[in-house]
């Protein structure tokens, strides 16, 4: 579990930067994690966290706004409460622009509608620049506030990996024996049978059509 720490501290600055532009908060609590343990600046989390969310917000905007006849965008388009969506972002554009990135599977289908609205690209990446600031303080924070929780949930794991590790194992072998059992198993019942009947029997011929002959 070490290790997964050691890497996650080595590349933090990608994960951090990467995680944030496709997906969002669970990266930026990474990075505030690994402010609170000194790898990295805590200043320098939250604008990678920043720079990924504002980037990735724009870029999906942006897509939207001028490919709105990709297939991409028109399966979102075709979906029955797309229409709905997309009236409430005309109603609240601010207010959905800065609240969106905070709704959990909201984010994609949000920034598409917003890309098909009637607001301005200048009134977005304006808007976009403050959410994303906020959003970034906000869970950059919270890593780096519950870093010491975070820290203890990785020191359980080491102490648990081992015992779960056996446990995979014999889940792993139990399972091999279990598809080796279906898959051969019938075969060696076949043969014992067989073998059992012949025992039974030692004087009987059998005829050369007999089905397990052959």
């Amino acid at each position: 579990m070490y290790e997964i720490l050691s890497l996650i501290g080595q590349f933090g600055p990608i994960i951090v930067l990467a995680g944030t532009f496709f997906e969002g908060e669970v990266f930026a609590i990474i990075g505030g994690f690994l402010a609170y343990r000194g790898s990295y600046p805590f200043e320098m989390m939250i604008a990678l966290a920043f720079a990924g969310s504002f980037v990735g917000d724009l870029s999906v905007f942006l897509f939207a706004r001028f490919s709105s006849n990709h297939r991409w965008v028109a399966r979102w388009r075709s979906r029955r409460k797309f229409a709905k969506a997309l009236e409430l972002v005309e109603r609240y554009q601010a207010y959905f622009v800065i609240v969106n990135r905070y709704i959990y599977g909201l984010r994609m289908p949000g920034l598409i509608a917003l890309g098909l609205s009637r607001i301005s690209i200048t009134r977005f990446v304006l808007l976009n620049l403050f959410g994303a600031a906020l959003w970034a303080g906000i869970f950059t924070t919270v890593g780096y506030v519950f870093g010491y929780s975070i820290g203890s949930v990785f020191a359980h794991l080491q102490v648990m990996e081992r015992g779960v590790g056996i446990l995979l194992i014999v889940i792993a072998v139990a399972l091999a024996g279990w598809f080796a059992w279906r898959q051969w198993g019938p075969v060696f019942m076949r043969r014992a049978r067989n073998r059992r009947g012949e025992r039974l029997a030692p004087g009987s011929k059998r005829h050369p059509t007999d089905p397990d002959l052959r």
